[in-house]
């Protein structure tokens, strides 16, 4: 028996909620990252934290991760598979609902991509309702907390790719990275900050390539990355 779900029997779950209350949800999303990060960066990372703190937790299950969240205003990028918020809502909420009734008390949302901040609050509002604690957590608002060198920047930035060649070295095409030319980095940031506005659907398709990170950058943040960060989330 695990602390993943999706990796035990219906029986050895059974056997687990006797004792683990707390359902942990890796949500992510399909988007394009630029030229040099795969369409899957978001619920990758996601899924990555989620069975670091499954290896650590006797507290709760991990569940599958979601990869699909909110990002329409990616779609003119192949490879974006995006739903929108009411969809995201509707499907997690259905989720947890189902979990609630195997006896699940309690809620985290580990959280891949700001897209889904939004439909995530309107499900731990449901769940809250019905006295059920919930939390939501951006990692990379966490690493900013833990060290603000951490932080996020803009999209596909080099903490992005940073974290990225460390879990999966291999999807990364650094070599490709670099600061749009036709944006500055700060205008760039503006444009993908605002989750809710209409406009990034428009603005985001004339950033070729969309992605702030260099080629060399992320591989002195990545050793920093290895030895402190991914502990201490």
């Amino acid at each position: 028996m695990t602390n993943f779900i999706f990796e035990n029997t219906w029986e050895e779950n059974q056997e687990a909620l006797k004792t683990k209350k707390l359902a942990i949800i890796p949500v992510g999303s399909s988007e394009q990252h630029g030229p040099a990060l795969p369409v899957g960066t978001d619920w990758m990372i996601a899924q990555y934290l989620a069975r670091k703190v499954g290896e650590k937790t006797d507290k709760g299950l991990v569940t599958p991760v979601v990869p699909f969240g909110h990002a329409l205003y990616h779609a003119d990028f192949p490879g974006t598979m995006a739903v929108s918020q009411t969809t995201l809502a509707t499907y997690v909420k259905e989720v947890c609902d189902q979990l609630v009734s195997y006896g699940f008390t309690h809620f985290l949302f580990l959280n891949g991509h700001g897209g889904n901040n939004n439909a995530l609050y309107d499900v731990g509002q449901y769940l809250r309702l019905k006295n059920i604690p919930t939390a939501n957590i951006q990692w990379f608002e966490l690493a900013g907390d833990l060290n603000p060198e951490w932080g996020l920047i803009g999209h596909g930035d080099i903490i992005e790719t940073s974290v990225m060649m460390h879990i999966a070295p291999e999807t990364v095409k650094t070599e490709r990275a670099h600061i749009p030319g036709n944006l500055t980095a700060a205008a760039f940031i503006s444009i993908c900050e605002p989750e809710t506005s209409q406009q990034p659907a428009i603005l985001l398709s004339l950033v070729t390539p969309p992605a702030l990170t260099i080629p060399e950058t992320p591989r002195t943040l990545r050793q920093n990355w290895e030895k402190k960060s991914v502990m201490q989330l």
